[in-house]
């Protein structure tokens, strides 16, 4: 890794001991203490006795603290340091020689990657790998932190009672550690995102309501307006589902507002959620300015599955005659996987055109939702298949 060894080695132990408290900032969200502590393991690193398991746990989780910025720092077109964070070739190549806990955090930090490339199924399978090697992990924190990445990749794939499953077993653990209230909002989002899959509305709420009011009661150091807007824009994204559109609006944009603050990239998910509510309300005019605003973040992240949710949008609410064009973002969703997304948006196009007796053209994206559902429904077999 080009590191120069030193005259005087520092314990291997010792460097290890700051990586884990390096980790801890990181899952606690704490950019500026992680910040710091990543400064003391470099400095550290240089003049540490040579040990090549460390110099790998270093990598991992240098390549961990690069995904939570990417997560919550501000989106510029020119920030190419974002955009470039990918899965380390040393890290790759050296995975035979993982074993143990390396081994744990090779597989549990490769899903998380493939998350936030929107590749679940791949997520899924590393997941697996990592859950078998999860009995070598002592703390009770981290195997919490494992089942709330799982919980999550599960909830985007509609695989409701597996999220829910290992959400409830993350809450519990964090429930019992103040220092993570954050995450313990986090299992709640899911919690809730879950009963609204389900049409239990009136069990998310809540979960989504008392988030907002922990947010709003946390002074900023220990909760940023970031988690804020995630409160809001699940309760935008449940009132969605009620049918209660002009209140998920409001939220929509209250969230938004907040995002812009700090120009955080999960803005997206509020900007498209808000352009199709305001397309349901006929509020042409607000609809496409967030499809605008919605498709120039989806190019400046690379974002291809919301440039694929715009293109939609745009085709099916905008365009005449967009039929190809409708086939080719829906065809393009299929084709990532993306079956929940596939679901969500051929009902959409169905549900528009039987409102407007196109009966014929219907049929085609009712056939779509058909095959999404069975895609979703025998979700474990393609991940067993992945593995």
């Amino acid at each position: 890794m080009g590191l120069k060894w030193m005259a005087h080695k520092i314990p291997s132990s010792e460097v290890g001991v700051k990586i884990n408290q390096w980790y801890t900032h990181i899952c606690k969200f704490e950019v500026d203490q992680a910040n710091d502590m990543k400064r003391l393991v470099e400095e550290d690193i240089h003049e540490m006795e040579e040990d090549q398991d460390l110099l790998l746990y270093y990598s991992l989780m240098d390549f961990r603290h690069q995904m939570m910025l990417q997560h919550l720092t501000p989106v510029h077109a020119g920030n190419e340091s974002l955009q470039a964070v990918s899965f380390p070739k040393e890290i790759e190549e050296a995975e035979d020689e993982m074993t143990g806990l390396l081994g744990y955090y090779f597989h549990f930090f490769h899903g998380m990657y493939a998350f936030t490339q929107h590749r679940y199924i791949e997520a899924i399978s590393y997941y697996k790998h990592a859950e078998h090697q999860l009995i070598l992990v002592t703390d009770e924190i981290e195997k919490a932190e494992f089942y709330y990445k799982i919980a999550e990749v599960y909830y985007h794939m509609k695989q409701t009672y597996f999220s829910m499953h290992y959400a409830k077993k993350a809450r519990d653990i964090y429930k019992k550690h103040q220092l993570y209230g954050k995450r313990s909002i986090q299992c709640d989002f899911v919690m809730a995102g879950n009963w609204i899959d389900v049409n239990q509305h009136q069990k998310a709420l809540p979960y989504l309501e008392k988030a907002l009011k922990v947010c709003e009661a946390m002074e900023r150091k220990e909760c940023t307006s970031y988690f804020k807007a995630m409160a809001l824009n699940n309760l935008g994204t449940c009132h969605y589902s009620m049918g209660t559109y002009h209140t998920a609006t409001v939220f929509f944009e209250q969230a938004i507002s907040l995002y812009q603050k700090d120009q955080a990239a999960t803005m997206i998910k509020s900007l498209f959620s808000l352009a199709l509510t305001c397309f349901k309300l006929e509020d042409m005019e607000r609809a496409i300015e967030a499809i605008k605003e919605g498709m120039n973040q989806a190019s400046i992240l690379g974002d291809e599955i919301y440039q694929l949710k715009f293109q939609f949008l745009q085709a099916l609410y905008i365009e005449t005659d967009s039929s190809e064009q409708l086939r080719s973002a829906l065809l393009g969703l299929r084709n990532k996987k993306m079956f929940a997304d596939l679901e969500e948006l051929a009902l959409d196009a169905a549900n528009y055109y039987k409102e407007r007796d196109m009966y014929k053209e219907s049929s085609t994206f009712f056939e779509i939702v058909i095959e999404a559902r069975t895609h979703i429904q025998k979700g474990d077999e393609m991940y067993e298949n992945e593995a």
